[in-house]
């Protein structure tokens, strides 16, 4: 069941949309494990939705609270059980409080991500990313498989990032191929390879509190990417706004930026692969204006 018509209610956290960034891919291509990775080093209170809490393996030191369907850590991060659907998921975040500062939402290894994204932009919330896993080793098999090939191709074509994983394991002529194959399939879409260079580039260019957008990631040891600050006119008219994003070089991930636009009007600024979001922000999440953090690979 998708999300109805928007209809009229009281925004919760007086207006304040929460980014929510949607981890897809096939089955075994190592979503569950890059949440992993992510709860061991985000230092953010997150939201994960998940199909089954039991996989996400925390070290127990770190969790608060745990009951069935749900897993509180002492960092404020949560993770809670897709048992009962989307929309009890979100209710729930919805009742609480305080925001969380960002959600991942781990989809099944069959699902289509276009079909899940309208409900990344209900009440409260915002699609930030649909971030596609795709699995190196074993992708070329799964495309040429005519049982598997539709949905890893939907996948696939569905994503603003795709993170390749097991690249390890992958043999050198076949990542070449792989890397032509998706080339072909999603040629606007940023390739960044998690074997190699992290999960840094999945969250870290979104919205952060304290401090908002203008905090730089604190770089990793042999992290190789690249975080740059590039400045921004105050004020900017949306044609600069548009065209500067034009500017920047494929090996560009991720970009974001609070800007000052005309008459004080603020404005959220983010690219992410082919999605890109120039839209007023809320007085609920104003910040003074940023230069445009921009992550990229190499």
């Amino acid at each position: 069941m998708m999300p109805d018509e928007p209809m009229e209610t009281i925004a919760p956290w007086d207006g304040r949309r929460v980014p929510v960034s949607l981890i897809g891919g096939y089955l075994g291509s190592g979503k569950t494990t890059l949440i992993n990775e992510l709860l061991a080093r985000t230092d953010r209170p997150i939201a994960v939705l998940v199909n089954d809490v039991g996989e996400v393996n925390i070290d127990a030191a770190l969790i608060r609270r745990r009951s069935s369907d749900t897993i509180e850590l002492t960092d404020g991060c949560v993770c809670c059980s897709l048992s009962e659907g989307l929309g009890a998921a979100f209710d729930s975040l919805r009742a609480r409080p305080e925001p969380p500062d960002h959600v991942l939402i781990e989809l099944s290894g069959v699902a289509d991500p276009h079909r899940v994204a309208p409900w990344a932009n209900s009440d409260g919330f915002r699609l930030d990313a649909i971030v596609v896993l795709v699995d190196a080793d074993q992708v070329l098999e799964r495309l040429a498989d005519p049982l598997t090939e539709p949905v890893v191709r939907r996948q696939i074509e569905a994503g603003d990032l795709l993170a390749l994983s097991k690249t390890d394991l992958t043999d050198p002529d076949i990542r070449t191929s792989v890397d032509a194959v998706l080339a072909d399939l999603a040629p606007h879409t940023p390739v960044m390879d998690i074997g190699t260079a992290g999960v840094a580039g999945v969250l870290d260019a979104g919205t952060r509190r304290p401090g908002g957008t203008s905090t730089v990631p604190a770089p990793q040891l042999f992290d190789p990417h690249q975080v740059e600050l590039h400045p921004l006119p105050r004020p900017a008219s949306l044609e600069q706004l548009d065209q500067i994003l034009d500017d920047l070089p494929p090996s560009v991930v991720r970009a974001k930026a609070i800007a000052a636009g005309p008459d004080r009007q603020l404005f959220l600024v983010q690219q992410v692969g082919s999605r890109r979001l120039i839209v007023p922000l809320p007085q609920a999440e104003a910040q003074p204006p940023t230069d445009l953090v921009v992550i990229r690979v190499g």
